[in-house]
């Protein structure tokens, strides 16, 4: 093979997929801490996953997964109150996506996708080896689906695609037109819902009984907020659905995957007030663009569509520069100037909207209140610093349930911030890899950065908070004192009295050194004091005191509402 040998003259695969288009993720991010809006995923954890997740790693690894899914079915049919024989298990919504391709079409068959959509729905016609109907959209700048000219090819197609809500342009396809589809089409009409759990769009199972033809697509991945599990599913009739269950691969969905699909069925109530929750932040987000002067294209689940002055690509490299990814479409020429951010957390949101205030010349919009949605969002935070030193990842969440899973190779490390987490009921999952080889300091010294840099960002702009918090903390014979100040100025303050200088792995020395780092990143006065008999009940008294004294000082205080814990009036 010659390098001037180009796609089409590779003989060894078929034609029309010589030049394939894959799907195509937001390219070009930094490698740096950003802040990420491009993923059409949640931000956080949904409240009820540590639970699920103890569950899954008490499973068995040696085996291959259960063939039929039987308990994923019977779950997954509650939920939507069906026949389980009308659920196909899949590795997400996109193996559903192929499954259903592969099942329609053939050499010579047609499918018909309308512009713009979700690429996968076209990538999978060629894949099948079948020829693609693109149809354009209807005049206007909302991008509106030509549903007349789909229902009118329909009668030539084996295969429709169809998405509602659409991505990214938001629009929802009505009933009545799905219905008429479907009659016109002599083979399968397929309609993509993977949003629907956001609420504001129809469900449209009960379409099934009247049009047989149907084949509608779910996932977990949006809405329940578990995308790194990829599991999803169809739903058919049963005659249709034994036919795609019998051609999904063996054990395509992970033993951990469907299990904890099939658990997550049971929080469906928490589910819906959390998407609520999302839906409501998506409303700020886009009336925040409006008020910028951004003219939207659509909004629907969790994400809001817009256009700008720029093209996508220039706009990607200025919020880029200020560690904000946002998704645009280079593959897509009706959305060159357009981009697509889903709802991150709200001190995020705030942050995406005052850059792009920043870049148009305009006054950003209000920031958001901190006691409307906490329950979901949590004020969490996901920070990552890649060091020659260390690579560390944690993503934390200050109104949790004091979840706390820390990875750091220094054992009594991991024992303070565990405690850390548990007694200021903050959920905090963090891993680093550090040259422990050496010393502890740089991961001590890091993982101090990066906590306190996430309890910065999940804190905002600090409207709201109660600000101080002081509190002590017996073990035994130990005791600690801790006192915070989120004031914005970092400093702290540690008389702690050891009377060795290693505890386990840990030089005493630094456990000072990480409470000065948590103090200055996250902008916070900190003081603390300890004393006793026993070095690991000193450090661990210090420690509680300090989750407890955290605790009380970043929690809401519903007296003060949106305002600031300052006669200066900011911090």
């Amino acid at each position: 093979m010659t390098d001037s040998m180009t796609n089409p003259e590779i003989p060894w695969i078929r034609p029309e997929l010589a030049q394939p288009s894959p799907y195509r993720w937001q390219e070009g991010i930094p490698d740096e801490v950003v802040a990420r809006f491009d993923l059409n995923t949640l931000p956080l954890n949904p409240s009820w996953w540590p639970g699920i997740a103890r569950t899954i790693a008490a499973q068995s690894v040696s085996s291959y997964p259960e063939a039929d899914y039987a308990p994923l079915k019977r779950a997954i049919a509650g939920y939507l109150g069906i026949d389980p024989a009308c659920v196909v298990p899949t590795a997400g919504g996109d193996e559903a996506i192929l499954l259903t391709a592969w099942l329609a079409l053939g050499r010579g068959d047609r499918a018909v996708v309308g512009r713009p959509t979700y690429q996968l729905h076209a990538a999978s016609v060629r894949m099948a080896g079948a020829e693609l109907d693109l149809v354009d959209p209807l005049p206007g700048p909302t991008l509106r689906l030509d549903l007349a000219t789909i229902a009118e090819k329909a009668k030539e197609a084996r295969l429709v695609w169809l998405c509602s809500p659409n991505n990214p342009t938001g629009e929802e396809i009505p009933a009545d037109t799905i219905r008429e589809i479907a009659t016109n089409c002599p083979g399968l009409v397929c309609v993509d819902q993977a949003y629907l759990e956001f609420g504001g769009a129809a469900d449209h199972l009960p379409l099934l009984a009247e049009c047989p033809n149907l084949v509608f697509v779910r996932t977990f991945s949006k809405g329940w907020g578990m995308g790194a599990l990829r599991a999803g599913y169809a739903v058919a009739n049963p005659l249709i659905a034994g036919a795609l269950d019998a051609l999904r691969p063996p054990g395509s969905l992970s033993t951990g995957s469907a299990l904890g699909a099939e658990l997550a069925c049971a929080h469906a109530d928490t589910m819906r007030a959390d998407t609520a929750n999302y839906r409501a932040e998506r409303e700020r987000l886009a009336a925040g663009f409006q008020e910028l002067g951004l003219e939207l294209i659509g909004t629907a689940a969790n994400f809001v569509c817009a256009r700008t002055p720029w093209s996508g690509a220039e706009l990607f490299e200025k919020l880029a520069a200020r560690g904000l990814i946002v998704r645009t479409f280079g593959h897509e020429p009706l959305l060159a100037d357009a981009f697509r951010a889903c709802v991150a957390v709200p001190a995020d949101n705030d942050k995406l909207l005052a850059a792009l205030a920043d870049l148009l010349g305009k006054p950003a919009p209000a920031a958001c209140d901190p006691t409307v949605g906490a329950s979901t969002f949590g004020r969490g935070a996901l920070i990552e610093r890649r060091t020659k030193e260390t690579d560390i990842r944690l993503r934390t969440t200050l109104d949790g349930s004091g979840v706390a899973t820390v990875a750091t190779g220094v054992g009594f490390l991991d024992h303070m911030l565990t405690a850390l987490g548990h007694h200021s009921l903050m959920d905090l999952d963090l891993s680093c890899t550090g040259d422990t080889h050496i010393d502890p300091h740089h991961t001590v010294e890091d993982c101090g950065i990066v906590l306190g840099q996430a309890i910065d960002a999940a804190l905002g702009n600090r409207a709201g908070i109660t600000r101080f918090g002081d509190a002590s903390a017996p073990l035994d014979e130990a005791l600690g004192r801790a006192t915070v100040d989120f004031s914005g100025r970092g400093s702290s303050t540690v008389r702690i009295a050891f009377a060795d200088t290693m505890i386990g792995e840990l030089p005493t020395s630094l456990i000072p050194h990480l409470i000065d780092c948590i103090a200055i990143n996250a902008r916070a006065t900190i003081h603390v004091e300890a004393s006793g008999e026993d070095d690991h009940h000193i450090a661990e008294a210090a420690f509680k005191a300090l989750a407890r004294a955290l605790r009380e000082a970043w929690s809401i205080d519903p007296r003060r509402g949106a305002q600031v814990a300052s006669t200066k009036g900011s911090l």
